[in-house]
């Protein structure tokens, strides 16, 4: 939601899911922030592979919706044989031919000499910004949390937005989103295997894996089961308590005036409030009424609803819970004091 309001900024380049795709659901962090010199033909394979997990998902049939590039009979690149990383979703949010832009990024990344990956964002990015007239890019990812430190580390001047939500609600949203689904079974398989299955062959230890997790490895993956299987609430609870804690506690380390911290239920509240303190934060002259007025009636409710669960398991995710409302606790006080 937030990236496509941006995206209809003047002044603002909305750069949607970038590290979301090219770290391939977080499995690729590791080489997405390498810190020594990286040439040309490595940024390419990075930006520009047919990632494993989304790939898998693709041929599946199981994609998610912020998964913009819709492989058919008439486009560059097919569910068969893989879609970019960029092409996933951060060129298509930015033009409708994403396919003649991605031929321009291309161009463009052979003639970067070597450096350190957060080096190559930093041209990759001002020169988007550039291609499209903007004065300013916002990169925004879900679950950007668990890469904070990095990105501290990588934009040094930047500043950040932590958009933040009950997380009873995110729990909900989690519980049913193929993306995190996805994330959260090869995070148990890595645990067991030693190895991520989807970046390694290695199957020394496959006898430990249990039934229900063998048609998620890939060379077993079942689409079907994939869709069945039900994250429990609890769980996504707690992962959405450790990311809170740990992503405040890194923000906390950074001036005051770098972080705003903001919620989504003041976006549904009073959108043009909100949307104004975004575009202040960004700067003065981003600061838009223009823009405040045609972007606030596109905020969208979400259909998480924590209260539609029963006792048992209400009670179960509030505990789940509790340690993310409490690092949260000036924006979410009617929680963060629970017993």
């Amino acid at each position: 939601m937030l990236s496509d309001l941006l995206r209809e900024h003047d002044r603002v380049l909305s750069l949607s899911e970038f590290f979301c795709f090219t770290t391939d659901f977080g499995g690729r962090i590791a080489q997405a922030f390498a810190p020594e010199p990286v040439d040309a033909a490595q940024l390419w394979r990075l930006l520009a592979g047919a990632h494993p997990k989304q790939s898998t998902m693709l041929r599946h049939g199981v994609g998610i919706p912020e998964m913009l590039y819709r492989p058919g009979p008439s486009t560059r690149f097919s569910a068969e044989t893989g879609v970019p990383a960029l092409m996933q979703t951060t060129l298509p949010h930015l033009t409708p031919d994403a396919e003649a832009l991605f031929s321009e990024v291309e161009v463009f990344v052979a003639g970067l000499p070597p450096a350190p990956m957060a080096d190559h964002y930093a041209r990759l990015f001002a020169w988007l910004t550039a291609r499209f007239g903007k004065r300013i890019w916002v990169e925004r990812s879900g679950g950007s949390l668990r890469v904070v430190r990095r990105l501290v580390q990588a934009f040094p001047g930047a500043r950040f937005v932590h958009l933040v939500r009950d997380g009873r609600a995110c729990a909900q949203s989690m519980s049913r989103h193929y993306g995190f689904r996805m994330a959260l079974t090869a995070m148990q398989l890595t645990e067991i295997l030693g190895v991520d299955p989807y970046e390694s062959s290695d199957r020394a230890f496959i006898g430990d894996v249990p039934d229900d997790l063998v048609p998620f490895l890939p060379e077993a993956f079942d689409g079907e089961a994939f869709r069945r299987w039900e994250t429990a609430l609890p769980l996504c609870g707690h992962y959405w308590s450790g990311e809170i804690t740990a992503g405040v506690r890194e923000l906390a380390s950074l001036p005051g005036d770098r972080v705003l911290t903001m919620r989504y239920e003041d976006f549904l509240a009073d959108p043009e409030r909100s949307l104004s303190r975004l575009a202040a934060f960004f700067g003065p002259e981003y600061v838009d009424d223009a823009w405040v007025r045609a972007a606030a009636p596109k905020v969208r409710t979400a259909a998480a609803k924590p209260e539609s669960l029963g006792a048992a398991e209400q009670r179960a995710l509030d505990d789940a819970c509790r340690p993310g409302f409490a690092a949260l606790a000036a924006l979410y006080p009617e929680h963060a004091s629970w017993a």
